[in-house]
């Protein structure tokens, strides 16, 4: 029918929650290697205690009967490994679920960010390393302080400005109407005939 085989499946780390997942196992099915080996025959007929030939015999006629089932539409559960069925070509497939441990658990995983590490990094072509978070001492301290996180003081204060120097122009020139709009005529020339 086919071989099973046991694919590890890493530590996932999963920052969305702030923990890594622990590393699973999963069984799948592959059905280009179909002939048994000679070393799972002998295992069988020592497991048993029974004759080579008969291990031979045994393992044919559970294939033939497990495979008599998946053609019948039944879907065989096998332990842990998963489902046993025949998708709609009529290959047999396993749906295989996780093999999760219980002494293995998630691990808590907070990210630590700190202000004088030292990274290398890959820029173009080259690698380069130094300290890219490092901020000045005096912008920090601004920082802690709160000063430069408030925008909006910022904003207001070259408001203010503005609205000054607007309010002088207009104190030294006065204010008319015709300074929010372009009071310059524009001369009409006529156009010269293109053709006679």
């Amino acid at each position: 029918m086919g071989t099973l085989e046991v694919q590890n499946i890493p530590a996932i780390s999963n920052f969305s929650d702030h923990v890594i997942e622990p590393p699973t196992h999963k069984i799948i099915f592959d059905d280009s290697q179909d002939a048994p080996s000679k070393t799972l025959f002998r295992y069988i007929a020592t497991r048993l205690g029974l004759e080579e030939w008969e291990a031979i015999k045994k393992v044919n006629d559970f294939s033939y009967e497990l495979k008599n089932h998946l053609k019948q539409g039944k879907e065989i559960q096998w332990f842990d490994a998963g489902t046993l069925r025949l998708d709609i070509t009529g290959n047999i497939i396993l749906d295989s679920k996780p093999i999760a441990y219980s002494f293995m658990q998630k691990v808590p995983a907070i990210r630590v960010i700190r202000s004088d590490a030292s990274h290398t990094i890959l820029r173009g072509d080259t690698e380069v390393s130094g300290n890219f978070i490092k901020l000045p001492e005096a912008f920090e301290e601004h920082i802690h302080t709160g000063l430069l996180k408030k925008w909006w003081f910022w904003a207001i204060a070259f408001a203010a400005v503005a609205l000054l120097l607007i309010f002088i122009y207009y104190y030294n020139n006065g204010f008319n109407f015709s300074d929010f709009y372009n009071t310059q005529k524009v001369p009409l020339k006529e156009a010269s005939s293109t053709y006679k």
